[in-house]
């Protein structure tokens, strides 16, 4: 057919319809605006001039509607193109559907006249039929040709708009644009209101703003039901778009395409690129000239058609290129081509001459570009693909094998004009072998900017957004992990000030933050410029026949420090350039200094785009000339001076140079402020790439290059082109780190470590040690490591200790200031008192008598007592002894009597203080019977309510032993009690013989019952004594203070009463105290630093840090409790090792070969209580059991003393080869056990009558609990092998149970206290814990000898040992 008809006109209709449903009828920009209006209408029913209001509103948009409708061009289909064929029925599915798919291969049409057929449609009257292209030229070729082909002008009825240029009004009806155009305007209309249908072209590629567009639309499209969608995509994976939109129709239109011939040529070597050897292998250059060499021969020295060859990259082109013009084929021209050849150069592949030409290129010649006269391909089946690493935090750019609908593709390159020949560089099972589809572009990008824009539209979680593929969990963890560290998202995950901001700027979030950052530091002017750059391809142009005199012109901008500047070197020369020439005098400028005229404009119009963002942000740039960065230094390298000239000499018309009697305190200004600018602009720079700095390590590599180490453990190198590479920094900013064969550090500049503390403190982690008391400072000072996730900023720094350590710092204080008297003060206190204790140990010499002078804990504690605990320095304790009255200044002295002792103190029986750990609880005596807190009270600050020890406290203070171990032989039973007449007497002499010494390994009862055992022989434990009978005072009473130490929150004499209320709080605080630098979230990886088993934490008390499962991701935690660190870290471990062995894990999964009968058997025993797994088959839940409970049995044990990363990759090397091996063992085993399982099920298929039938219970529930939904995965390895005997023996119970029910009721019943324990504690969520785990398999081993002696049983169980194992756990 050669013209539609448009859908009848029935907007007028609509019009006429009062009240809601008249809204249909009006324009789909209108809608929002037209239902607020009828609402306050409807709220308001007698309100006339609301009514009024609305219905004129609406008769203008209907009016208007109409206009547009009348206007719109006719839509003819070019019978010509295939799609023609499929017309009506398109125009049909786009009037009953909301969603078609169409599928075509190149040629077919079908981007040129969908947007007629939507018009043939009817659309276009209500809003824009607005259609996307994956590229900028695609929008502007497609728009020109079908505005020619409507006869319509360019930005009338047919518009487009594009990055920088936009040609669209308000006629216009078909509206092409890039599909960045339509995201940026989600931003500011949610509803897309302009548009009544959307075509999303070239569905197929799959980028990051397709997906995310189509995710998008599908929740849009529920919420509009006027708006019509049609997905256009080459015939690949068709499928997947239409289950996206709920099964949306497909129609395939066939293409024009001619039959292209596979030729394989597999490489002997493989088509990896390696070296020809002596066994004949042929690398890819090789394969490549052999079927050049056929295609000439094939076709003689006439024209037999050009030759596209596809390579990985640059490399790669200039080595065929240099082996094929070695071959000097008549008639033929070799020609590359790829990104970023010059136009001039690309010119030539695009306007073939009279000769047969060779063109290699790069997979940019896949769908990017068509190169014309195309009759054979050769294609070695790689191509250098990008990938983002979320464990290594950086783009790699490796050669893979392509996939198949990529090889299809380029295959298609020579069947487009005749008959074509591809020859494939591998073997078709090769071919078979690889991916059906590439993978797309969410699957191995970074997604930090992906959630940014979903956080800014509040689109919900990405994990829940529909995109078309979920991307990967780690690559999602990555992305809120990149946000955090660039500050745009807070610890909820919610958008910050900084975050809203870069969401508002259309480049890459990392050039966002650098110009928030840039406005903070008052060098947005410059900022702007590095970040228009960085977002476009590099403009500079190295031509491989031209590098020397290149490299010359590029010269001209060179900065030795930074190549930032370099950056702002180049922009400052062109706007000089391009306000001083002409336009084609500024294209020779350009093609002289080596530099793309187009992505220069490029460059500065994405400038003009960023400075109007910014300015609607409300930022300006700042007043200064653009060449004050290195105004100052220019003429400091002779050579570079020179170099530059040519290219600056529109420059130095511009600046204004200093009048001749300037002096040197001006040019000194001038060069400190160059210097300052430098600063600010690398920190905002460093602001948006945090982990992208590196320190230069003090070895070479052989070819003595300099290597550096950057954030987690990434080092990389200095890119050979850079112009620091010559001169290495010792620290380095870089903004591209490129992981090809060698991680490659690309546009870099000198910095500072000092900068990165000052920019980036919220990543940076501070590790504090080596406290000491500097007589000289009259304070404790420590030193202090400064790391940037593992990278060290500075290794030892001196700090002020007390500053963040007070307690600790007081001890020092005290002990190695006051007491060593190592300090100086202008207060005499301390000199007096050490002039008496030199006395004193005068008077101690004369009596030659050891022991007689108070020791250095006696001093401590009598300063503890005295100064208050907020001085800790030489200072503060002047500026507060000025302060004191004669009299307190008198206390502070010791005296002769103060330092001669003979025997113990009160102060030793009852001391002011109990020590746990490093600290020291304040501890308080009352002798007031009755009160409540009679006795010892310890005054227990919250953070430690966890570290405090039961047994330990029960001792009291030594001058309590006595008394309280009197109280405990009273309290025995007098069968005991007699034993030990009178009581006084052996309490007196147990506590001289230990007092309080035991009190760190054992409590006071087990020490005193020891202590009667051996000395009168009876048999006594520490369980006989009766603790509830003792005397409130004969309990240490507890005085819990809040985590400020302010306010009491309870008293108890029960440590476990207070425990139970406030222990989960307690530990919350001690990890706040204890975890400061160590605590990670998120964590996917091990970290990359050690996990010590133990840490100081709060006052001293040892913390311990372990490893948190937290389901997809792992954290770092720290407890005050090592029991449950050690619970918790194996768990950690496993979890991230199941993450490290993912894809081995999917690979043994796939490879495991389960026979169908055995499949079977298991799925008959998962129907009996299914786990969700949807459609999956038998065999895949097999084999994921299987492959789950190998890794289960691999992992053990031994995860506990896994704490560090070179451990971990040895664990996880190791896991991840046993790890098959092992699931092939389970698999023989499963065959056995489930083939004894069906067995034993057919031999319970007996009908016991009567009483008999609970014997057949009994057994069906051994059964079922040993062989329940997922065992396989569950049971302990070792367990899983006993399995066999278990069964048997249950087959031969139940063959023995019908000959003679009677006796084994018997014996059932003799067990049956068991089976009935254990099922209380499944039901009461203890089943899973080890004491009760070993009793059910104990049980097992019972069952075997009770019903089947004759297959032994193992463990030496009996009714009786279970009995006692039974009581013990209730």
């Amino acid at each position: 057919m050669n013209e539609m008809e448009s859908s009848p006109r029935n907007a007028s209709l609509a019009s006429r319809r009062p009240g809601r449903e008249g809204i249909d009828g009006a324009l789909s920009r209108d809608r929002g605006r037209l239902l607020g209006l009828w609402r306050r209408h409807e709220q308001a029913r007698g309100d006339e001039v609301r009514r009024k209001a609305f219905e004129d509103a609406l008769a203008r948009s209907v009016a208007q509607r109409e206009a547009r409708a009348a206007s719109l061009p006719r839509a003819e289909v070019d019978p010509s193109l295939p799609i023609a064929a499929e017309a009506e029925r398109i125009v049909e599915l786009l009037r009953a559907h909301q969603v078609v798919v169409v599928a075509g291969e190149t040629g077919s049409g079908k981007t040129t006249q969908l947007p007629k057929l939507c018009l043939a449609a009817g659309r276009g009257a209500a809003g824009l039929i607005g259609c996307t292209q994956p590229r900028r030229i695609a929008a502007r070729a497609v728009a020109r040709r079908v505005a020619e082909e409507l006869q319509v002008p360019l930005g009338g009825a047919v518009g487009y708009q594009v990055r920088f240029t936009e040609k669209v009004g308000e006629q216009t009806a078909v509206k092409f644009m890039t599909d960045g155009i339509l995201l940026a305007e989600i931003q500011s209309d949610r509803w897309l209101s302009r548009y009544d249908t959307l075509i999303i072209d070239e569905a197929h590629e799959r980028s990051l703003n397709i997906d995310f567009l189509l995710g998008y639309l599908k929740q849009l499209l529920a919420k509009r039901p006027d708006l019509k969608l049609v997905v256009t995509s080459a015939t690949i994976d068709t499928a997947r778009f239409s289950a996206h939109f709920n099964d949306a129709p497909v129609v395939d239109v066939e293409g024009r395409g001619y039959p292209v011939e596979m030729r394989y040529r597999a490489l002997a070597g493989g088509a990896d690129g390696t070296v020809p050897g002596d066994d004949g292998a042929m690398s890819t250059t090789d394969g490549i000239v052999a079927a050049c060499d056929e295609i000439i021969m094939r076709g003689g020295s006439g024209m037999g058609g050009d030759v596209l060859v596809f390579l990985p990259g640059e490399r790669e082109i200039r080595d065929a290129h240099r082996a094929l013009e070695g071959r000097k084929y008549r008639h033929t021209e070799v020609l590359p081509l790829y990104a970023r050849l010059s136009v001039r150069d690309q010119d030539r592949v695009f306007n073939p001459g009279s000769q047969r030409r060779i063109v290699l290129a790069t997979n940019v010649a896949e769908t990017s570009l068509t190169v014309p006269r195309i009759h054979y391909v050769v294609d070695p089946g790689l191509a250098r693909v990008k990938r983002y690493s979320p464990r290594q935090k950086l783009d790699r750019l490796h050669i893979e094998p392509i996939s198949q609908a990529s090889a299809n593709q380029r295959a298609g390159r020579c069947g487009r004009i005749a008959p074509g020949t591809c020859y494939r560089l591998y073997d078709e099972a090769d071919f078979a072998a690889r991916p059906e589809f590439t993978d797309p572009e969410i699957r191995r990008a970074a997604l930090a900017g992906v959630i940014l824009r979903m956080l800014a539209l509040g689109l919900g979680a990405i994990e829940d957004f529909p995109f078309l593929e979920p991307p990967d969990a780690r690559a999602i963890a990555d992305g809120w992990q990149q946000l955090a560290e660039l500050g745009a998202v807070d610890a909820a995950r919610k958008l910050t000030a900084h975050g809203q901001a870069m969401a508002k700027l259309s480049v890459d979030v990392k050039l966002g933050r650098m110009l928030v950052a840039a406005n903070d530091h008052r060098c947005l002017r410059e900022m702007l410029v590095i970040a228009s750059f960085l977002g476009i391809q590099d403009p500079r142009e190295r031509p491989a026949d031209q590098r020397g005199a290149a490299d010359a012109a590029h010269a001209a901008f060179r900065d030795p420090k930074s190549e930032f500047v370099a950056i702002l070197r180049l922009w400052e020369a062109y706007r000089v350039a391009h306000q001083d020439l002409t336009q084609s005098q500024l294209r020779k400028w350009c093609d002289r200094n080596f530099l793309g005229f187009l992505r220069m404009r490029e460059w500065r119009e994405l400038h003009r785009q960023l400075k109007l963002q910014c300015e609607g942000l409300g930022w300006s740039e700042e007043d200064r000339a653009g060449d004050v960065l290195f105004a100052a230094g220019e003429d400091d390298d002779a050579e570079q001076a020179a170099a530059a000239a040519p290219a600056r000499e529109g420059v130095r018309r511009s600046r204004r140079r200093p009048r001749q009697g300037t002096t040197d305190s001006v040019m000194k200004d001038a060069a400190a402020a160059a210097r300052d600018l430098y600063q600010s602009v690398h920190r905002a720079l460093m602001a948006g790439l945090p982990t992208q700095v590196g320190h230069a390590l003090p070895e070479r590599d052989k070819r003595r290059q300099v290597s550096y180490e950057g954030p987690r453990g990434r080092r990389f190198q200095l890119f050979p082109g850079s112009t620091l590479s010559s001169r290495p920094p010792p620290w380095l900013l870089t903004a591209t780190l490129l992981d090809t064969e060698k991680v490659w550090a690309l546009t870099n500049g000198a910095i500072e470590p000092e900068w990165v503390e000052a920019e980036l403190p919220h990543l940076l982690s501070r590790r504090h040690f080596d406290p000491r008391w500097s007589r000289r400072q009259g304070r404790v000072v420590g030193s202090e490591q400064v790391g940037l996730f593992g990278l060290v900023l500075a290794a030892a720094r001196p700090f002020h200790y007390g500053a963040h350590y007070p307690e600790e710092a007081r001890e020092l204080f005290l002990r190695d200031g006051l007491v060593a008297g190592e300090i100086n003060l202008r207060a005499d206190v301390v000199a007096r008192n050490r002039r008496a204790l030199a006395s004193a140990e005068e008077e101690e010499a004369k009596q030659r008598r050891t022991g007689l002078v108070v020791d250095e804990d006696w001093m401590l504690r009598w300063y503890r007592d005295r100064i208050p605990a907020e001085l800790i320095s030489a200072q503060a304790l002047d500026a507060w002894y000025a302060k004191l009255t004669k009299e307190q200044r008198r206390e502070l002295q010791w005296t002769r009597d103060d330092l001669l002792v003979a025997d113990g103190s009160d102060a030793e029986r009852f001391p002011a203080y109990y020590p746990l750990g490093d600290a020291r609880l304040a501890v308080h005596y009352r002798f007031e019977p009755g009160a409540p807190d009679d006795g010892m009270t310890v005054v227990v600050p919250l953070h430690l309510l966890n570290a405090l020890d039961g047994p330990r406290l029960g001792w009291l203070a030594p001058g309590f032993v006595q008394e309280k171990a009197t109280a405990l032989l009273r309290g025995l039973p007098k069968a005991l009690r007699r034993n030990f007449v009178p009581a006084p007497d052996f309490a007196r002499a147990f506590a001289d013989a230990h007092g309080g010494a035991d009190a760190a390994t054992d409590s006071i009862g087990g020490a005193l019952a020891r202590f009667l055992k051996r000395l009168t022989g009876v048999e006594i434990g520490a369980t006989d004594f009766d603790d509830a009978a003792l005397e409130p005072h004969l309990r240490a009473n507890l005085r819990l203070l809040d985590a400020d130490g302010r306010r009491v929150l309870a008293e108890s004499r029960d440590l476990d009463e207070l425990r139970g209320r406030f222990g989960a709080h307690a530990a919350d605080a001690f990890a706040a105290h204890a975890s400061a630098g160590l605590a990670r979230e998120a964590l996917t990886a091990f970290p990359d630093m050690p996990i010590p088993v133990s840490v100081p934490g709060a006052g001293g008390v040892p913390a311990f840090p372990a490893l948190h499962d937290d389901g997809d991701s792992v954290s770092l935690e720290v407890h005050a409790d090592r029991a449950e660190a050690e619970r918790q870290h194996p768990r950690g471990v496993r979890r991230l090792l199941a993450l490290a062995v993912a894809d081995r894990v999917r690979h043994a999964r796939k490879q495991l070969p389960v026979q169908s009968k055995t499949a079977l058997l298991y799925a008959a025993i998962e129907s009996t209580a299914p786990r969700g797994a949807g459609g999956s088959r038998p065999a895949d839940t097999l084999r994921q059991d299987l492959v789950d409970g190998a890794f289960a049995a691999l992992t053990a044990e031994g995860l506990g003393d896994i704490r560090d990363p070179s451990a971990f990759a040895a664990c996880s090397d190791a896991v991840g080869k046993a790890l098959f091996p092992e699931a092939m063992r389970r698999l023989q085993q499963a065959e056995t056990i489930l083939a004894l399982v069906a067995e034993a099920r057919a031999a319970l298929d007996a009908k016991l009558m009567g009483w008999a039938r609970g014997n057949l219970d009994d057994m069906q529930a051994q059964l079922a609990a040993l062989a329940p939904a997922g065992f396989l995965r569950e049971v302990p390895a070792a367990v899983l092998a006993e399995y066999p005997r278990y069964l048997k023996a249950l087959a031969t119970r139940a063959g023995r149970a019908l000959n003679d029910p009677t006796r084994d009721q018997q014996r059932m019943l003799e067990l049956k206290p068991f089976a009935d324990a254990l099922a209380l504690a499944a039901a009461g969520g203890r089943a899973g814990e080890p004491g009760w785990q070993a009793l059910r398999w104990d049980l097992e081993e019972l069952r075997v000898q009770v019903f089947a002696q004759e297959l032994g049983a193992k463990g030496g169980v009996s009714p009786k040992k279970l009995a006692a194992r039974l009581a013990a756990l209730t």
